[in-house]
């Protein structure tokens, strides 16, 4: 994908516009504030154009017909639908419009975007739901993907103070012989990734991505401290979209489910919506009032999620909670420059909204280039999977001698025989199927490195 359109400058599209505008895409980011376009260009390498995006005018003079992809990523669902429908118009191949309210799950009319001559509607609330859900299983994961089927796993785990994995050096948790189960794939220290070896020791506050292969997943999750939930209870502060699609997709999973209401008529809403669902309770108050958390069992319960759209609530809700016994909490948190904060607050898992939506618009632009691509939250590393071609420069030399730029790390692999981790003097064959971990600025010679 040579160049890509973005409508709207805010939190989703200027993310984007950075993440994609270092991988060395040409980015045109429209918007009608000039003062964010300027804060914009000072910060990347993106054109930005100012003007109405629901202007045919606006967006020819932008060039957008020019573009392979077209993103409107503002928060108003109609300026998102009206522009890409008039991209398509001028001839844009592919759009993508983030929504709000339309999209949603459960709707009782879904809306099928492609009738409305849109290819992708990415609805935000969605995309928090599925990223919390695909971590809720396990009590001490922050972050979970899965590659190739399923055969390989990344987790991200946070080091606690107290926690089994302080103190640790990296050769005692993941062995030091010729074929470990388990691998650190990148560790951070505050904010920065850190260079380690086999004797570096994990300190408090560290966050950790782990590889490890299906087969090995008991190990990695004894390794890590990683149990099972031992009950299926969970308590929402929250009575917004987010919440309900939660409670919906916790109900499915056999949850008891109770849900803070911040009004009645926030509470009665939500009687009505899951009227017939036996598993639910709604009661009315704040995450953040102590008599009410104990009331509804929280020291008991083994997720509590705060999404209310202030930040300070949803912190605040979440050590209140983990303070009384809560197994695993979990906050969505706006200002993504806090998350650090957040974790050494004693947050388990926090999840910005506009990076959970950004992810899934970034698989949909690197589909076409890789097997399977995730942004992980936690650093602005990408991690993809691809197959090493006949020929390829990255089947020619062991692993250890491939001319990795800095900072790419080479994983795992998968093939017909099986999945395993690598090691220094492994070879890649053509057919095996890579995961690798790449900054933003090495995918494309990462790509080049496993094509033809």
């Amino acid at each position: 994908m040579k160049k890509i359109a973005i409508v709207g400058a805010g939190e989703i599209g200027g993310f984007l516009a950075g993440r994609l505008a270092t991988e060395q895409i040409d980015v045109t980011v429209i918007d009608h504030n000039q003062a964010v376009l300027t804060a914009l260009r000072n910060t990347m390498d993106v054109a930005g154009i100012l003007g109405d995006a629901t202007s045919i005018g606006d967006l020819r003079e932008a060039e957008i017909q020019d573009a392979d992809l077209f993103i409107a990523t503002t928060w108003q669902d109609e300026t998102n639908l009206i522009s890409c429908l008039l991209a398509k118009e001028l001839g844009v191949k592919q759009t993508i419009a983030v929504t709000r309210y339309l999209g949603l799950r459960g709707q009782k009319v879904p809306i099928d975007s492609s009738a409305l001559g849109i290819d992708l509607m990415v609805n935000a609330s969605s995309a928090v739901k599925n990223e919390i859900m695909d971590i809720i299983e396990t009590t001490g994961a922050n972050e979970v993907a899965r590659f190739s089927g399923g055969q390989i796993i990344l987790v991200g785990v946070q080091v606690g103070e107290n926690g089994g994995l302080n103190g640790k050096t990296v050769d005692s948790l993941c062995g030091n012989g010729p074929q470990p189960h388990l691998s650190i794939a990148s560790l951070v220290r505050g904010n920065d990734l850190l260079e380690f070896n086999g004797e570096t020791r994990l300190e408090d506050g560290d966050y950790l991505y782990v590889l490890s292969t299906q087969e090995h997943q008991a190990e990695l999750n004894k390794a890590l401290c990683v149990e099972t939930i031992k009950n299926r209870t969970a308590v929402i502060s929250g009575d917004n979209f987010l919440s309900q699609l939660l409670a919906d997709a916790l109900l499915n999973r056999h949850f008891h489910v109770t849900m803070l209401a911040t009004t009645e008529k926030k509470a009665l809403f939500l009687h009505n919506h899951f009227e017939g669902r036996h598993q639910i309770q709604v009661e009315v108050g704040s995450g953040c009032e102590v008599k009410l958390l104990r009331r509804v069992k929280v020291p008991s319960t083994s997720v509590f999620i705060a999404t209310n759209t202030d930040d300070a609530t949803n912190l605040t809700a979440c050590m209140i909670a983990k303070s009384l016994g809560a197994g695993k909490t979990i906050a969505t948190i706006k200002r993504t420059d806090i998350l650090p904060l957040c974790r050494k607050a004693g947050v388990d898992v926090n999840i910005a909204p506009r990076l959970a939506t950004a992810k899934v618009i970034q698989r949909v632009v690197h589909e076409n280039r890789v097997l399977d691509y995730r942004a992980v939250s936690q650093t602005n590393l990408e991690v993809v999977e691809l197959v090493a071609k006949p020929g390829c420069k990255a089947v020619k030399a062991p692993i250890a001698k491939l001319r990795l730029p800095k900072g790419v790390v080479i994983g795992a692999i998968a093939s017909g025989k099986g999945s395993s981790l690598t090691s220094p003097e492994m070879r890649i064959q053509p057919g095996d199927r890579v995961i690798v971990l790449t900054l933003p600025e090495h995918l494309m010679a990462v790509e080049s490195m496993f094509n033809d």
